[in-house]
């Protein structure tokens, strides 16, 4: 009974002390030692570690997009712990409450054990002979029916709220221009453009599965192996008009969000912002065109057209996604700078290394997604990948512009109009206040030009004091207020 009672105060000590909770990391381990328990003992198909991991993770496109789920949800949990330590309220820029960093972790481990748990009963299926029902694809089919099923049904585990968020959110941005845009619906669909090749993935997955499922079997024959009935019908889907339409599908949805924000604010960087969504779009034609109709004409068009929606998207993340330059008159002549006011790191060397990282992946993803890398493999896998970091490190500084310039200057005019608000009396409060507020807009026309402004509607959903970030924790640099905040006025954030 004592041993019990110390089994259990152990176990709740646990619980408390990991954020993940020991029963979720305690599954993956077992899973985990379990997979490869039953690779090593397997007499039928002798695996090699590289061969288990082909198999469950990169042979084709059945395997791929629930990993990648699991890969985004990781790196949002890294977004959400870089900019709160950095001292960012991401309330006030996401327009709602957001969850721990450990949240997306947790649900991250959750799916991971349900695709380990499904790969493990393929892999013991795969030892009994005579099986006719293809263990393999079915586990694969049945991963993405499984996740979908995790992710948008209304139980009440994988913190619900969170989940119904993403997913009204993800519908919204896919029936653009009929729903609200706000900065969190910018956030999910520009994901979704990194997701662009789990789109045709899984539109791939489906027309093999159904050709296969539905395919004529005369009784008495011999039993064809997935691998050759996969490679007998993947030439027909993958070149069906269905795939690239898929695959263009995120780009679609930002490119009318895009113009459903121009209507809304009639603001000509809408305009230019769906000019660069639908750059994607003669990318995937003659992505699609070189497999089909193969010839140097198409592939001098093909490389044009990369070059031309690389370029455009790398400039775009620069100036407008990340306010990385301004202009600024240096004796009489305009000169391009870096920015100021940094929150995530104060040495500039970050930054620098940040642009140099997104103009490599930027043309390689253009290059390798739309044509040049074959659908099978690992390399398609380190493709999508990197892909997904490069997106989670672009999420960090795109939610560090957005802060610098909509909710730094918010919560300095609010703490700076409560001030005088406080300090007058009588019927001279109005006018003053009304002098004071046109004194900070002229004071926000004599800052440096910048190249950019957020482009969402309706992110700020919070309002009084607050946008100022704790010096603990923070790298904001000196002075990055002395532009909007007037002399002598203190004062008091969190």
């Amino acid at each position: 009974l004592r041993s019990t009672i110390n089994l259990d105060m152990l176990w709740k000590m646990l619980y408390q002390a990991s954020p993940l909770g020991p029963r979720e990391i305690l599954c993956f381990c077992l899973l985990v030692a379990s997979c490869f328990l039953l690779a090593g003992v397997s007499s039928t198909h002798h695996y090699t570690a590289w061969k288990l991991f082909t198999k469950i993770l990169w042979k084709n496109a059945t395997t791929r997009p629930p990993v990648l789920i699991v890969l985004v949800l990781v790196g949002w949990s890294w977004v959400v712990k870089t900019c709160t330590g950095a001292g960012m309220e991401l309330e006030r820029v996401l327009g709602g409450p957001v969850k721990p960093s450990a949240m997306a972790v947790s649900c991250a481990l959750v799916l991971l054990n349900m695709f380990l748990f499904i790969h493990l009963l393929h892999l013991t299926a795969s030892e009994v002979p005579g099986l006719t029902w293809r263990p393999w694809l079915t586990a694969n089919v049945a991963l993405h029916v499984l996740f979908a099923l995790a992710i948008a049904t209304p139980h009440r585990f994988l913190h619900r709220d969170a989940r119904a968020s993403l997913v009204r959110t993800a519908w919204e941005s896919f029936i653009a221009p009929f729903a609200p845009v706000t900065f969190w619906h910018v956030i999910v669909a520009d994901y979704a453009t990194s997701l662009a090749k789990a789109f045709a993935d899984f539109q791939l997955m489906a027309c093999i599965t159904t050709c296969i499922a539905t395919r004529q079997v005369a009784p008495g024959s011999e039993y064809v192996r997935t691998t050759t009935l996969w490679n007998q019908y993947h030439p027909t889907c993958v070149d069906a008009i269905a795939n690239p339409i898929m695959l263009a599908l995120p780009f679609w949805c930002r490119f009318w969000q895009c113009l459903r924000v121009y209507s809304q604010t009639r603001e000509q960087k809408n305009l230019w912002n769906a000019l660069k969504y639908s750059s994607a779009f003669p990318l995937v034609y003659l992505g699609w065109l070189r497999r089909n109709s193969p010839s140097r004409t198409v592939d001098r068009l093909f490389v044009a057209a990369a070059v031309v929606n690389s370029t455009y998207t790398f400039v775009w993340d620069i100036l407008m996604d990340w306010g990385m330059l301004h202009w600024s008159r240096d004796r009489g002549c305009w000169v391009l700078r870096m920015r100021e006011q940094v929150l995530i790191s104060p040495r500039r060397s970050v930054y620098v290394l940040l642009i140099l990282f997104n103009f490599s992946l930027r043309f390689i993803w253009a290059m390798a997604v739309f044509g040049t890398v074959p659908t099978r493999g690992h390399g398609m896998f380190l493709f999508e990948t990197v892909e997904i970091v490069r997106r989670t490190v672009w999420a960090v500084f795109r939610i560090e512009w957005e802060y610098v310039a909509k909710v730094l200057p918010k919560g300095a005019a609010e703490g700076y109009l409560s001030v005088e608000k406080d300090s007058v009396d009588g019927d001279d409060q109005t006018g003053l206040l009304a002098d004071r507020h046109r004194e900070l807009q002229d004071m926000a026309n004599d800052r440096p030009l910048t190249m950019a402004e957020p482009t969402s509607t309706g992110a700020d959903a919070s309002s009084g004091l607050g946008g100022i970030p704790e010096r603990r924790g923070s790298a904001l640099s000196r002075g990055s207020l002395i532009d909007i905040v007037p002399p002598g006025v203190q004062l008091s954030g969190p």
